[in-house]
């Protein structure tokens, strides 16, 4: 049971300079006019569903900062009206999106089925390189993290950062681990008790040309990888190995 104490609602935006600024700001991240409907299906994909017998969509996320600062500007650029509520339950802000060409392109295009999809989602089919890219993106940003690992060796203790990926459905998952490797980024997969299934991708190298390929939106976990590459990064250049 959901239970929202505020909402805000955002009709689809027709403010020009707005959008513009808008615009500007997302694409500091990257974004491009082509990137928005991929990488805002990756979202779905990933921490939110489509609903089934209406056209309801919900992205959710407990950031306040990527709520307003990148899930509702990405929507805004596809000219989607949206409401936010903060559902005190399960302590996240929900994006709602009542939008039936949406609805259709989530669930044909993107394969993205309505209702409870987490462990039976399939990878999307036919995207071009692109939009499998922008969509990969949106599934990290929505799913993903990173943190700094502890290997004992030797008497000593080696850090080391250190991006994860977790998903109830496994085909998505190696779906998601065949394109990273097809691009030479080095994946661990693993899979849980818990019938969960990941993927980890180890160490400062492989860390960076993720960073550089993929990268995060997300403004948390965008900052925790920037500052654990460069320390890292500074750690290597003392040691003589960058």
């Amino acid at each position: 049971m959901e239970h929202f104490e505020s909402s805000d609602r955002h009709e689809a935006r027709e403010d020009f300079d707005q959008l513009e600024l808008e615009r500007f700001r997302l694409e500091q991240h990257g974004f491009t006019d082509q990137s928005y409907e991929p990488y805002f299906a990756g979202l779905v994909a990933s921490d939110g569903h489509v609903e089934g017998g209406s056209n309801r969509t919900v992205v959710a996320s407990s950031n306040p900062e990527f709520v307003t600062g990148i899930i509702g500007p990405v929507a805004e650029q596809q000219r989607l009206g949206y409401s936010v509520f903060w559902d005190s339950e399960a302590s996240v802000y929900k994006l709602n999106i009542n939008d039936y060409e949406l609805y259709g392109t989530l669930t044909t295009k993107y394969n993205i089925p309505p209702g409870k999809k987490a462990a039976i989602i399939e990878p999307p089919d036919n995207l071009n390189r692109d939009e499998e890219l922008w969509f990969i993106r949106g599934w990290f940003d929505g799913d993903g993290w990173v943190e700094e690992m502890t290997k004992h060796m030797d008497d000593k203790d080696y850090t080391y950062p250190r991006v994860g990926l977790k998903s109830m459905s496994e085909d998505a998952r190696n779906w998601i681990a065949e394109r990273l490797s097809d691009a030479n980024i080095r994946v661990s997969k693993y899979d849980r008790e818990d019938e969960s299934h990941g993927l980890w991708i180890n160490g400062y190298a492989e860390c960076e040309k993720f960073d550089t390929l993929v990268g995060f939106r997300h403004p948390e976990q965008h900052r925790k990888l920037q500052e654990l590459l460069t320390r890292h990064r500074s750690s290597d250049l003392a040691r003589g190995s960058g």
